[in-house]
């Protein structure tokens, strides 16, 4: 007699559509890709954060009740959910013809759209300004990690030195956490690795975003830092160039609805459907990283 199938070793099983999407070009969507994943409830999404009591001489005599300090009640911060939807349409002839490349335009176009949806959800990610929306006219949009931080400079016409990248690196540290992540455009990530004195060759690290040893820089307020050239923190129309550290442990990507594929009815001689997903960014402390502006 044949044993039941399982799920667990059934290889027929289709992969979560949140993983294909991870998954896609993570080299070039570090956030999506690397960032862990949490849940939403809501289309505003809240959590809470708390500081420690301030260190003191803690010292008791033996025998003495304790002495209590008023309680110190966490922060509640929150985020909103934004949609996106990438819609796709093939003609009902296109998927007829014989094609190069692929075997179904359909299939191809809904593979096309997944990556176009995680591009547009990197760069909500990594510059989203907050809009809380309303029902007609204005959309939500998610805060990214550029508004969500506090520890903010403008170094205007000053050229980004090692020295300088440490200050902001202790400026991070002096808040009690460490940066284990510098996002740049290429300019910037070229000259961050440029800085000798903190590379760190050789590093044993499994991060299936960085593609060789160079990617990691080390720091005395900062451990094997992680760099990623980043698409999004400098843009066309930007002042000058930008450079974000944040330690990826305090931040998530959190899904209201994770991704998934539908079909769009049928109103024409063509087949349509969309990706559609609901997240947001979950920012767990203002300060658990820098963003420094206007450098050359």
């Amino acid at each position: 007699m044949k044993e039941g199938n399982k799920t667990d070793d059934d290889n027929a099983i289709r992969e979560d559509l949140l993983s294909v999407l991870t998954n896609l070009t993570p080299t070039e969507t570090q956030l999506v890709s690397g960032l862990a994943v949490s849940t939403a409830k809501n289309i505003h999404h809240q959590y809470l954060i708390d500081t420690l009591d301030s260190v003191k001489v803690n010292a008791y005599i033996e025998g003495v009740d304790a002495s209590f300090q008023d309680t110190t009640h966490p922060q509640r911060i929150s985020n909103t959910c934004q949609i996106f939807r990438e819609p796709f349409r093939v003609s009902d002839t296109e998927r007829s013809v014989d094609t190069a490349g692929f075997s179904d335009r359909y299939a191809y176009e809904a593979t096309k759209a997944l990556k176009e949806l995680k591009n547009d959800m990197e760069y909500a990610l990594m510059r989203g300004s907050l809009i809380c929306g309303d029902a007609t006219a204005a959309a939500r949009q998610l805060r990214g990690i550029k508004r969500g931080l506090s520890l903010v400079t403008a170094q205007s016409g000053v050229s980004l030195t090692e020295t300088i990248l440490n200050d902001y690196l202790q400026n991070v540290w002096d808040e009690g956490t460490e940066v284990n992540a510098l996002y740049g455009g290429m300019y910037m990530k070229r000259k961050i690795s440029s800085f000798t004195a903190g590379a760190t060759k050789n590093v044993d690290i499994k991060d299936r975003r960085l593609v060789n040893a160079v990617d990691i820089y080390e720091a005395d307020a900062a451990r094997l830092v992680k760099l990623f050239a980043h698409r999004y923190v400098y843009v066309s129309g930007d002042t000058n160039y930008d450079v974000v550290g944040i330690n990826e442990d305090l931040f998530k990507v959190a899904y209201l609805r994770k991704p998934f594929t539908r079909e769009i009815a049928k109103t024409g001689d063509a087949d349509k459907g969309e990706v559609v997903t609901e997240v947001t960014l979950e920012n767990l402390h203002y300060n658990a990283g820098f963003w420094s502006s206007q450098h050359l």
